[in-house]
């Protein structure tokens, strides 16, 4: 089954400006590139439905593979079927006569300016077949309906993203309190398993003398403490510190 390119142009009555203008470009533009990638074309007074031709148009809007829309004069019915064609994000290619400005809610999309000249034609029908190949290739054509409702997701996922984020780090925050008295625990029992086994080997070290191993270890620290005065009152602090360490940790030991 063919691929459909639906196209919405003002038409106008037989034998006026407007028709001429929109046969020529759907014979000499549009038949030509469509005819190359396989497209199928449909023009509302070309379709043959029975029934309500406002309804089948629609239709067609929405389901078609592509649209083209002619922007050419501005027509109120082309601008509320693009309209259509922009609230189901499907792709659409505009394309206008000559160089013209183009209303400001659509101003910033890329829209084709043709001429129905033999030169103008060509031109326009390179610039059709290139955008044509990018959707073909799967590229988005974006449009102010779908750029809106891009935000729109992107705001409620990070909404929901901020949410899960918020709730994993307050778990986290709650269990601080828990991870911080276990920390303190195994420092502790840490510090006195070394400080004690410090103490046996000063005791073997010391058979014999009558120096203390509390004495022996206080001349250390002193030593130590004489290489670099400048930290004498950190240093006396730490010592009292580690004094106290050191009593819990023998009497842990009787």
């Amino acid at each position: 089954m063919d691929k459909v390119c639906f196209i919405i142009t003002p038409i106008g009555k037989e034998g006026t400006e407007i028709r001429k203008n929109a046969d020529e470009v759907l014979e000499y533009i549009i038949n030509p590139v469509c005819d190359s990638f396989g497209y199928s074309v449909v023009r509302a007074d070309k379709m043959t439905n029975s029934g309500l031709i406002t309804k089948a148009i629609i239709e067609q809007i929405i389901s078609a593979d592509l649209v083209i829309a002619d922007l050419t004069g501005s027509n109120p019915n082309v601008f509320y079927e693009l309209a259509i064609r922009h609230s189901y994000r499907k792709p659409a290619i505009q394309i206008i006569k000559g160089d013209v400005n183009i209303p400001f809610d659509i101003a910033n999309m890329r829209t084709i300016s043709y001429e129905t000249t033999l030169s103008g034609a060509d031109l326009a029908k390179k610039d059709i077949e290139a955008m044509m190949q990018a959707i073909e290739n799967g590229e988005t054509v974006h449009n102010p309906v779908s750029e809106v409702s891009a935000l729109l997701n992107i705001s409620e996922n990070s909404a929901v993203e901020n949410a899960e984020i918020l709730s994993t780090l307050l778990l986290e925050v709650q269990q601080i309190p828990d991870s911080m008295k276990e920390l303190e625990s195994n420092i502790e029992t840490r510090f006195s398993q070394m400080l004690s086994a410090f103490i046996e080997t000063i005791k073997h070290e010391q058979v014999g003398s009558a120096v203390k191993p509390e004495d022996k270890l206080l001349e250390i620290f002193m030593n130590k403490l004489m290489e670099n005065p400048q930290k004498g009152m950190q240093s006396f602090d730490a010592l009292m510190k580690l004094q106290e360490k050191m009593d819990k940790a023998q009497n842990n030991q009787k």
